[in-house]
């Protein structure tokens, strides 16, 4: 076994399954005591050649045998190793289950090692949740961890982590000062592929800072090492730095000398193609070479669009986008300032839709023409009778495009940061229950005068409007902004919203029509409590009979208590329904949407599995007129505010339903009932989701009721699919 292991080290992989032939032989008994070791060299050994599925089985198989011995060493070793494997596979909550379980027995055991990597791979995980704050105090414990271990390799591994991402949180001194401390780390234990590492990261750190002679100190020093490795991605990384440096000092022709040489010798690297080539178009930019920039900005999109991940990867395809963010707000950037600002609009929604396409299969498959010149953004607003408002937000301005039947019209709103502290300003004083129409929120007020105003004359009043948002606006219910005149009010008074992510998925959105299907209800909630972090919702049992009220017995299916298992939605065959409802607690993840999960009872014989995820709820077609996810956050899950809880819509849109209400923050177990039992009274007299879902939000804002307050109405937001 320690053989295998040693070749897995060494690359390996055939000589080590030689080995644990051997060993199998020698352990081919059930009584061997050392079989839960085998099984988990077994799955290490799997990791290495990919097979991540035999990898899962192996530790399950070791973690059984780890318990069924009481063998606490090999519990944590299997836990740790389904927490790799969870993290592989992007399933990070179960990453973080798994070793927050490992992490607790190893501290019971004082198995020091297994928790410091354990604690380091949590940071991980919430690096790729997006939860960089987190993943910064995981890090900085495993650091903590490996210098009382005099674990010198780990300690350069998590400082240099810690330093990724506090550069992705702004802090660029900060970073610089992390990443200087791994440098020496490093060069303590001649590590020279990390020195190279942090001395690129550590050039690219102080360009970014404006500090061009240390950038240039750093990038030396980084070439030298890499060169002494034959590091040949560190070395084109440099090159392209130095590129980067002359064209911010104004020598454009060196600049497209380097970046032409580095896309020359980027074969191996296909993610280096679409940077390089978006640099290239931006140097002829300056240049004012108006054919070659438009030719490399599109050879930039081309490659990036080459790279998206097969449509059946749905995990890794939904974030994708943001890979290719900067490639697409740079063309757009250039075509706004040549006056062409729809062609804009048709770029920046073809990205957006690819992204829906591939990753949600949604639309129709869209030709691989960067403005379909056939679709148009009247048409589309005439379809729908209606009002279309899409923006982007950059770093130096953002944009918005409003379209109507007969128009469409551009303009320029202030950077995303400017608006991002509105919205988060604004989110703190609804979650605090502040009544921001009787106080005139001046937050509430600035962001409708940012981001509607400009195209109010647009939108008459009693307007259906379909909003595309970006960024740090998918935080934000449009309803609740302020509108100043004649006295403050909110939108939602004026307009009926839904939410939507490309013109092209509205372009496939039909007008509203009755979902044709045998039955009408699926209700599935007030689950027994998985654990301590999911406390029992003391009003679900009231909202599942008010909703389950509207529906005669003979065509409604209700789920509930320990029925309420997730394997029990897709053996309810939910295509046959026309409503599907879920009061239960939910879980968001914000960088992995199908992550995100409406949390259910405990399956018997399985206490792992009470999660239904959006992953899995895609590969059950449905024709729901309506889902609602009534779900009520666990405690200390508000963050994920936003993108989180879309990933639950997404993946009902992708299932088929026409609309989705979602919710953006934890919904209150007390309101809700009553704005449930009004929308589903409203539904029934034959309105559509959208009018039926803000009538009932009048009729709570209307009356005197604390339920007034946005706090209570506004998590729930409407979006429009197929």
């Amino acid at each position: 076994m320690l053989q295998a292991w040693a070749y897995v080290s060494q690359g390996s992989i055939s000589q080590a399954e030689q080995e644990l032939q051997r060993a199998r032989i020698l352990c081919s008994d059930d009584r061997c005591p050392l079989r839960g070791e085998l099984l988990g060299i077994s799955g290490i050994v799997s990791i290495n050649r990919g097979d991540l599925s035999d990898a899962e089985l192996k530790f399950q198989q070791s973690l059984a045998v780890a318990r069924h011995q009481q063998d606490k060493y090999l519990e944590v070793r299997a836990l740790s190793n389904l927490g790799v494997v969870a993290l592989r596979e992007e399933h990070f909550d179960e990453a973080l289950d798994r070793m927050n379980e490992s992490s607790d027995i190893a501290r019971s055991i004082r198995a020091r090692l297994h928790l410091e990597r354990n604690l380091g791979n949590i940071g991980w995980a919430y690096h790729e949740m997006g939860d960089y704050e987190r993943a910064l105090a995981s890090y900085e414990q495993a650091r903590e961890q490996a210098e009382k271990l005099g674990a010198v390799q780990d300690q350069v591994k998590w400082t240099a982590a810690a330093g990724h991402d506090t550069w992705y949180l702004g802090n660029l001194k900060d970073a610089i000062g992390l990443h200087q401390k791994a440098l020496v780390l490093a060069e303590a234990i001649h590590d020279a592929p990390d020195i190279a590492a942090i001395q690129v990261n550590l050039a690219y750190l102080a360009f970014q800072s404006g500090e061009t002679d240390a950038a240039r100190s750093y990038a030396a020093a980084a070439l030298n090492t890499a060169q002494s490795i034959h590091d040949q991605r560190a070395m084109l990384d440099l090159q392209t730095l130095q590129g980067a440096i002359a064209d911010k000092t104004g020598d454009h022709s060196a600049a497209l000398k380097a970046f032409l040489q580095v896309h020359a010798s980027s074969t191996p690297y296909p993610d280096l193609h679409w940077d390089l080539e978006d640099r290239i178009a931006g140097v002829y930019a300056e240049q004012n070479q108006a054919a070659a920039t438009d030719t490399w900005y599109k050879k930039a999109i081309g490659s990036f669009e080459a790279q998206r991940p097969p449509v059946a990867s749905e995990e890794s395809s939904l974030p994708f986008f943001a890979n290719g963010d900067k490639i697409y707000s740079d063309y757009a950037g250039w075509l706004i300032r040549r006056g062409k600002t729809e062609d804009a609009l048709r770029l920046l929604d073809f990205g957006r839709a690819r992204t829906l396409e591939m990753g949600l299969g949604v639309t129709a498959k869209l030709p691989h023409s960067l403005f379909e010149q056939g679709l148009d953004p009247k048409a589309v607003a005439r379809k729908l009778h209606g009002v279309i408002l899409s923006w982007w937000l950059g770093d130096d301005e953002s944009w918005l495009w409003a379209v109507s039947g007969s128009q469409v019209r551009f303009y320029r709103l202030p950077p995303k940061a400017e608006i991002a502290a509105r919205i988060r300003a604004y989110g703190d004083a609804i979650l605090s229950s502040s009544d921001v129409v009787a106080t005139g929120d001046r937050n509430g007020l600035a962001l409708y005068n940012m981001l509607i105003a400009p195209a109010a004359a647009m939108i008459p009043k009693g307007s259906k409007v379909f909003i595309i948002s970006d960024g740090s606006l998918d935080e934000l219910n449009f309803e609740t902004l302020l509108v100043p005149r004649p006295v403050p009010h909110f939108w939602i008074e004026d307009v009926t919203l839904t939410s939507a992510d490309s013109l092209r998925m509205l372009n496939a959105f039909a007008t509203h029509r009755a979902a044709k299907t045998p039955k009408d209800l699926l209700l599935i909630g007030n689950p027994v409590s998985p654990g301590a972090e999911y406390e029992n919702l003391p009003n679900a049992a009231t909202e599942l009979q008010d909703v389950e009220d509207h529906f005669p017995a003979a065509k409604r299916l209700v789920l509930t208590g320990r029925q309420a298992v997730p394997a029990a939605y897709a053996a309810s065959d939910p295509a046959e329904f026309s409503y599907i409802h879920f009061v239960a607690h939910g879980m968001a993840s914000r960088l992995s949407p199908l992550d995100s999960a409406v949390v259910l009872s405990r399956t018997p014989g399985d206490p792992d599995n009470f999660k239904l995820y959006a992953r899995n709820i895609i590969r059950h077609p449905i024709h729901a007129d309506l889902v609602t996810i009534s779900a009520c956050y666990g405690s200390g899950s508000r963050e994920y505010a936003g993108e989180g809880l879309i990933g639950l819509s997404w993946a009902f849109l992708r299932a088929g339903s026409h609309y989705v209400i979602g919710t953006l923050w934890e919904a209150n177990d007390a309101s809700t009932p009553q704005l449930m039992d009004r929308l589903y009274s409203a539904l029934a007299q034959g309105q559509a989701p959208d009018s039926a879902l803000r009538d009932a939000k009048l009729s709570v804002i209307h009356s005197r009721s604390i339920y007034r307050k946005p706090l209570y109405w506004a998590t729930f937001q409407l979006y429009g699919g197929v």
